[in-house]
């Protein structure tokens, strides 16, 4: 069975790209205009990551993955690439 995956690796990119601009500006400038553009970024790419994963026909402990900050819907869409070229498909 194929599923379309795009929405749920676009969330999660953005979540993950948005924390490391959000780390990177902390630990550096520390510039408030980009933690107030960021953290909304990343804080609805994290929520959209989870419920695209809810929708998708995945397995329940590759959707709990999602709950993961930051990283858990790469780490979702890894576990669904390493079931799908698993032997014996």
């Amino acid at each position: 069975m194929s599923v379309d995956l795009r929405w749920l690796r676009l969330a999660s990119w953005v979540e993950t790209v948005s924390l490391v601009v959000l780390l990177v500006n902390l630990a550096t400038a520390h510039a408030a205009a980009v933690a107030s553009l960021m953290g909304p970024v990343h804080g609805s790419a994290y929520l959209a990551t989870i419920a695209t994963a809810s929708l998708l026909p995945l397995p329940r402990h590759t959707r709990l993955l999602t709950l993961v900050p930051g990283i858990g819907g790469l780490l979702a869409l890894r576990r669904t690439a390493a079931a799908s070229t698993a032997p014996g498909d």
